[in-house]
């Protein structure tokens, strides 16, 4: 029998760390020939050489394109569309895949996506139907989902709302977040001796990304989150990660950088092999920030969310997150809150027992009818 040709196009470290346990499932099956695309910041010197990761855990990454990342103003963001637009243009023309699978909304990503539908590859998009206002990432993650022919969400809410922009029912399956069940599965040797050695809730760790939608500008946002860490900074220590690839981050990385180097108790690293940030987290009083691992993943591990401003607003939440604006007395009654109510007990929307085989198995159906697919109807909803 003939293998099926799968790939699944990587952009950052949480697009990998997402779908590490299923693409693995992937990666082994016989009758698939399994490839990993790559480019954005998981390539990048600048973002830690997140490709390591990849690399680490016993895959190869069959094609990858560096582009070089400008993200000080918006026209930087859409020069780098350009180029990666071009450059999986030309791979695609010479690759067919029976599967393209892209997670997410990442603005490198869409440009793969229309890449791999220009080119007639069926896409599998996880992710879709979530709202994010405050972000491009929004407008970006719907454009994905009518470019797909399959769509893997979250919650029923978000399966509901792929339907409800014209995907028919047939081909929306919702199966649970990958990353609400994957960050139960750690690896203590992926986990460096800093890490081991920290106390259980005993500190924070701190994730923070640019609002694109917010006319405060990232220096500003960043300031809000750095005054109000300060407050707590002798009591605690927090760790900061470093921040995506979205315009204006490099505001954000330099201030948290001078912070550190101004407080002993604050500690920076660029990135983390997934189970290290899992651990870091999972003995962290809290993530502070605005990533969607907070809303997504955090929950399963048991420590509170501190969502600020609205990169996350739309999203489905559990009982651990707390929304605050992105304003410095609010974050700090916040830290208050968590420290005076740290054995909460936590729920999730998110997780869904054996996700990653779900999502295998589910792919495999997929994969007995993709070739077989004519055009794409628009669904209206009775």
């Amino acid at each position: 029998m003939e293998k099926y040709k799968v790939c699944f196009v990587a952009g950052s470290r949480a697009d990998y760390g997402i779908v590490r346990r299923y693409i693995a499932l992937l990666n082994l099956d016989e009758n698939i020939d399994f490839a990993i695309l790559a480019t954005g910041a998981l390539l990048s010197e600048k973002y830690g050489h997140a490709e390591d990761l990849i690399i680490q855990d016993g895959f190869k990454i069959d094609y990858a394109y560096q582009v070089h990342l400008r993200n000080e103003k918006l026209s930087d963001t859409t020069h780098v569309m350009a180029d990666v637009l071009k450059a999986f243009g030309d791979y695609f023309q010479n690759h067919q895949y029976d599967l393209v699978i892209i997670l997410g909304d990442r603005y490198e990503i869409f440009s793969v996506a229309i890449a791999a539908a220009m080119h007639h590859q069926p896409i599998l998009h996880i992710h879709g139907g979530e709202v994010t206002l405050a972000n491009y990432d929004e407008f970006i993650r719907h454009s994905i989902t009518k470019m797909s022919r399959y769509h893997f969400t979250s919650t029923e809410e978000y399966r509901k709302r792929v339907i409800q922009l014209g995907e028919s029912p047939s081909t929306v399956f919702n199966l649970g977040a990958l990353g609400a069940e994957n960050c139960l599965f750690i690896d203590e040797a992926n986990i460096p001796d800093i890490i081991k050695k920290i106390e259980p809730k005993t500190c924070f760790t701190v994730l923070f990304h640019p609002e694109t939608l917010n006319e405060q500008s990232p220096w500003k946002q960043v300031q809000q989150v750095l005054s109000a860490v300060e407050s707590y900074i002798d009591r605690y220590d927090f760790y900061f990660i470093g921040s995506n690839a979205d315009t204006g981050s490099d505001q954000i990385r330099q201030e948290i950088k001078t912070f550190c180097k101004a407080h002993k108790k604050a500690m920076y690293v660029e990135n983390l092999h997934p189970d290290a940030y899992h651990e870091l987290v999972k003995k962290s009083l809290a993530l502070v920030g605005n990533s969607s691992s907070g809303i997504i993943e955090v929950p399963s591990l048991g420590s509170y969310t501190i969502n600020i401003g609205n990169r996350q607003t739309g999203r489905v939440k559990g009982n651990s997150i707390i929304d605050v604006a992105c304003q410095t007395s609010l974050i700090k009654e916040a830290l208050m809150f968590v420290i005076q109510h740290k054995n909460k007990q936590i729920d999730t929307p998110y997780y869904r027992s054996n996700s990653a085989e779900l999502y295998y198995k589910t792919t495999k159906k997929i994969l007995a009818h993709v070739r077989n697919l004519n055009y794409k109807d628009f669904y209206d909803i009775p």
